[in-house]
């Protein structure tokens, strides 16, 4: 953690210094400082999360001719040892995978080349993410500095180059997306639903983007759920077999899973009841997402913004905040907009929820898995803190920018 901490703050350091011009940033060293800090963590074996051995079942029984969605590891009948041996190192192998359908797709492809073939190939999506990330940055007249915040972020990297986690793959597609949602062609629009779709199916996480999507593809929204629609069908039928298993465990993590979550902590523990905590939560995110989808109405928030205000609402709000959630926010930060300052607390809040491998200390030790009251709190505490200071800091200045006969 204490790495994690001394590495964000000097990307964030290295992003104010570009920013303000004293020290240039070329973009090809922006890249290739990305690649390298990703390189070793590819050759290293995943200690954060082991969700990696499950893609790699899952594909390796696809190979087999099997659906991923018929047998839990727990239950799945094989002779072959590399087989055998994933299915001991799954998490809850007692349940069937949740992965949706794009995410099985690239399973099934990846598996023949290993842990580290698998991590390389999220890596190469990972690093297309960035490509695309200078492309629209340079088309929106933006600094391609502002790239930093993503490229050098250690949440990205140690999610990706170091535990390989599948959100890799969907972030290019929703980035993709959002460069063409806006677009005034019936193709542009068709292919931003298709892209978008493509996001969804390889993590279901981008469900809670659909409303700015459709927003701001309004006059062509047609458009935007036909090209989604097609490429849904290519990618679900072929795993229709079997995969209302997957909805079982869908359901168990929705109703049951929790973790680093502060507010729902804190109202179950006021009302002792987990399925009011839950709702209250997902109030909470509605009516925030809310907010942005009226912002967006009636200033003309961009789409970016948008998304990356929802991605924050989520992360706050969510009752299971794994680490790798912070990546959808990571992806829109360099392109939300606003002054460098602006950028500081949703920066910190793509980095506070590493905080939650504090966990794995008691459970290595101990095997007590037990995050307590803390871990969440400073999560929760830390960027709300910065959102808090910031928007008293402008307030100040509005204020004092006004002529005296106005206040």
């Amino acid at each position: 953690m204490v790495a994690a901490c001394v590495q964000g703050g000097l990307v964030y350091a290295a992003y104010r210094l570009a920013d303000s011009g004293r020290v240039p940033l070329n973009m090809g060293t922006l890249v290739a400082v990305a690649l390298l800090v990703r390189l070793p963590f590819v050759f290293a074996s995943p200690l954060l999360s082991d969700d990696i051995h499950r893609y790699l079942f899952d594909g390796r029984v696809q190979q087999a001719g099997e659906s991923p969605y018929a047998f839990s590891p727990k239950a799945y009948p094989t002779t072959d040892p590399i087989v055998s041996d994933l299915a001991a190192k799954v998490n809850h192998p007692g349940l069937v995978t949740l992965y949706p359908p794009g995410a099985q797709l690239f399973f099934r492809l990846a598996a023949p080349f290993g842990l580290i073939g698998m991590k390389g190939l999220l890596v190469t999506a990972d690093m297309v993410g960035v490509g695309l990330l200078l492309f629209f940055l340079t088309r929106q007249g933006l600094p391609g500095s502002r790239a930093v915040l993503y490229a050098w972020n250690p949440l990205v990297i140690w999610e990706i180059a170091w535990s390989g986690h599948i959100d890799a793959l969907a972030l290019p597609f929703l980035l993709g997306a959002g460069m063409w949602a806006t677009g005034t062609g019936r193709r542009q629009v068709a292919l931003a639903g298709g892209l978008f779709a493509l996001a969804f199916w390889v993590k279901l996480m981008p469900v809670i983007f659909i409303p700015f999507f459709l927003f701001a593809a309004r006059r062509r929204v047609g458009w935007f759920v036909a090209g989604g629609a097609v490429a849904s069908m290519f990618l679900v039928v072929p795993y229709l077999p079997h995969s209302g298993n997957a909805f079982k465990t869908l359901w168990l993590y929705g109703s049951t899973w929790e973790f680093s979550g502060f507010l729902f902590c804190l109202f179950r523990d006021l009302t002792g009841m987990n399925l009011a905590a839950r709702l209250a939560t997902a109030v909470l995110f509605c009516c925030g997402a809310g907010g942005v989808l009226y912002r967006q109405w009636r200033t003309g928030l961009s789409l970016f913004e948008c998304l990356g205000w929802a991605a924050s609402f989520w992360l706050l709000t969510t009752p299971t905040l794994h680490p790798w959630y912070g990546l959808y926010l990571a992806l829109f930060l360099p392109l939300m907009g606003g002054a460098a300052r602006d950028i500081i607390a949703p920066y910190l809040l793509t980095l506070t929820p590493l905080l939650g491998y504090g966990v794995l200390t008691n459970f290595l030790a101990r095997g007590v898995w037990d995050e307590g009251v803390w871990i969440p709190f400073w999560i929760f505490f830390i960027p709300v803190c910065a959102w808090v200071v910031g928007w008293h800091r402008a307030t100040g200045e509005k204020s004092k920018s006004k002529p005296p006969a106005a206040r």
